[in-house]
């Protein structure tokens, strides 16, 4: 005859003053052999939490009585080679949840023994939710549930070595794009069409805004208004304006003039009237001149291109999702679809925070070396950056230009997703809708999560496809404030008919795999090509480059420009994750084959499939 093991897995932090039960939860029951555990029995949770288990007392060994304890499991996501040797299949593996300690009921012999409720450290939100990004919480007593995978580990490791040769000077440093293009054609970098180029399909490719005067004049802006700076960088607000010209085609960005506008008095307050009026330059101020203006342009590009564009809108855009995915989707497919491309991403945005600071509430940001920005202003402009991100209304942009090679390539690799997504919908709706309930809870989550929202001037941008609009939904938050996240649904239960719900969800991961992949992929891998050389483009300069007697070994001091030089090498270059690759197994057969089979459609834009990663 059976006993049973019972109880119920809550997780560790409660929601609004209740207990939240961890559902559909893979366990293990176990007799405790001082490292020789033996397993008695497998069950799930029930959507309440709770759990019922039977097991033979038996099966712990003759003459010995069961010491009863529990191991919590996550499922994992692979793709196999079938027993036919043909092709592959999805395999769900379950690893043991690290950091999850079970009490240990010693020699038991109820019929039934009850655990009461254990509570589980399951991915945990940093409180509170208005933090300055939603995150993981890890800290001494909450270990990351999911580390990076040993393939990428090793690759960086690699990396590092590699790049302790080049700084010993055992071999020449690789060459970034700017310096290969002034080795072939001195001056090339400096020239006003690679401006342009640089804002269009850059490291940081920018929206244009449009001015509303009527005339096709544009302009892309970086403003420090209202921020905190550490008084040793030069960092001033910048304006760059444009002329469309007729090309025959989607028209060309011309440079036409930038405007600056200094900080005066005290840097360290955050005050608006300590800017100056703006000065206008242009071409016809001098080429030594106006290349320098070029310049003090770059660093507002790269520093809040690293903080908004790279770690705000793809590593923290990714995560605000991870964590309401991986704590409420199990028996549901999609946890499938979606967790194979954030695998141990937590653990390298904890790793990339470099510089561990608290602010509100106990959120761990980073601060860029090398820049104007001090830690209150990282997290000012992060949020700033993510309060206009939302999967509702997510397209990318329309090309602006002719030569808008990114907007051309992200919109046909939105196509490949689109067509994988809704086939992977097709494969496993029966299952999707059966578990809708699960996609109810992570709504919830990720909205009550969410950070406000604050409505952006949609009239100004040439295209508005990216932006977070106005008019998709934002619930009022537990902090009295609309938020940046819309709800994907509001039910728990649905039928193929609500094909709003379906739909809402099918947009949101095609949402989170871009932004895992295509755009992180774009992103990241250009930090090289645009700051390996410290003359061109750093996080931040230390003087005000208008100023002719001062050189940019004043504006960029040795020892901050290598650092940056090294920094963007190692993160531009650490290989692995790769979806053609597929070195983990992780990728699904399918998108590699619709992925492949727009090779050539990428390769007109510049972009090799093989480089696309997760």
């Amino acid at each position: 005859m059976p006993s049973y093991a019972t109880g119920r897995i809550l997780f560790e932090k409660d929601i609004d003053g209740v207990a939240k039960p961890v559902h559909n939860l893979d366990l293990q029951l176990l007799d405790d052999d001082y490292g020789h555990d033996t397993l008695l029995a497998t069950g799930k949770t029930d959507m309440h939490g709770r759990f019922r288990m039977a097991y033979e007392p038996k099966d712990a060994g003759l003459f010995d009585i069961p010491d009863l304890k529990l191991s919590v499991l996550l499922p994992e996501t692979l793709y196999t080679k079938k027993a036919t040797g043909e092709g592959l299949e999805l395999k769900r593996v379950l690893i043991p949840l690290p950091g999850f300690e079970s009490p240990v009921a010693t020699d038991v012999k109820e019929e039934t023994y009850d655990f009461g409720d254990l509570r589980v450290a399951l991915y945990e939100y940093i409180e509170p939710a208005d933090g300055p990004t939603p995150r993981l919480l890890v800290d001494d007593t909450h270990v990351l549930p999911q580390t990076q995978r040993a393939g990428r580990k090793l690759a960086l490791t690699e990396k590092i070595a590699e790049v302790a040769t080049y700084k010993l000077g055992l071999k020449p440093w690789p060459l970034p794009l700017t310096k290969k293009m002034e080795a072939e054609k001195p001056g090339s970098t400096q020239t006003d069409e690679f401006f342009v180029e640089m804002m269009l399909n850059g490291f940081n490719p920018v929206l244009f805004k449009r001015e509303r005067t009527g005339a096709q004049r544009y302009y892309v802006d970086w403003s420090w208004k209202g921020q905190i700076q550490d008084g040793v960088h030069y960092a001033p607000d910048t304006r760059c304006f444009f002329d469309r010209v007729d090309d025959g085609k989607l028209g060309k960005f011309v440079l036409t003039g930038i405007e600056i506008a200094k900080r005066v008095g005290d840097y360290t307050a955050g005050d608006d009237s300590l800017m100056s009026p703006p000065k206008m330059y242009t071409p016809e101020c001098g080429k030594e001149l106006w290349d320098r203006v070029k310049r003090i342009v770059r660093s507002n590009y790269f520093v809040f291109g690293e903080a908004q564009t790279h770690l705000g809108g793809t590593h923290l855009n990714v995560e605000q999702y991870i964590v309401p995915v991986v704590r409420n989707l199990r028996a549901n497919p999609v946890v499938s679809l979606l967790t194979p491309h954030f695998y141990g991403t937590v653990d390298i945005n904890h790793a990339a925070d470099g510089l561990l600071v608290k602010e509100n509430g106990g959120a761990v940001i980073s601060v860029p070396e090398g820049s104007a920005a001090v830690v209150a202003t990282i997290g000012s402009i992060l949020r700033a950056g993510m309060r206009q991100m939302n999967w509702h209304g997510f397209s990318p942009r329309t090309p602006q230009a002719t030569n808008d090679r990114y907007a051309h390539a992200a919109n046909v690799y939105w196509g490949v997703l689109t067509r994988y997504v809704d086939y992977y919908f097709a494969e496993h709706m029966d299952a999707i809708i059966a578990n809708w309930a699960e996609v109810k809870l992570m709504s919830d989550e990720m909205v009550a999560h969410s950070i406000r929202y604050v409505q952006q001037e949609e009239d100004d941008y040439i295209d508005t496809n990216e932006l977070n609009k106005a008019s998709s939904e934002h619930p009022e938050g537990p902090y009295g404030a609309p938020v940046s996240l819309s709800p994907v649904t509001t039910k728990s239960v649905i039928t193929k008919d609500d094909k709003t719900d379906i739909e809402n969800l099918k947009q949101m991961c095609r949402y989170v795999i871009y932004f895992a992949t295509w755009q992180h992929s774009w992103v990241n891998d250009s930090q090289y090509d645009t700051a390996g050389d410290s003359s061109f483009a750093t996080m931040g300069i230390h003087c005000d480059l208008t100023d002719l007697r001062k050189t940019i070994e004043d504006a960029v001091p040795a020892k901050e420009g290598k650092k940056s030089e090294s920094t963007t090498y190692v993160l531009a270059t650490t290989q692995w994750g790769y979806i053609m690759k597929n070195e983990d197994g992780g990728m699904n057969p399918k998108l590699i084959e619709f992925l492949g089979e727009t090779k050539d459609q990428l390769a007109s834009y510049g972009v090799d499939i093989n480089k696309i990663r997760s």
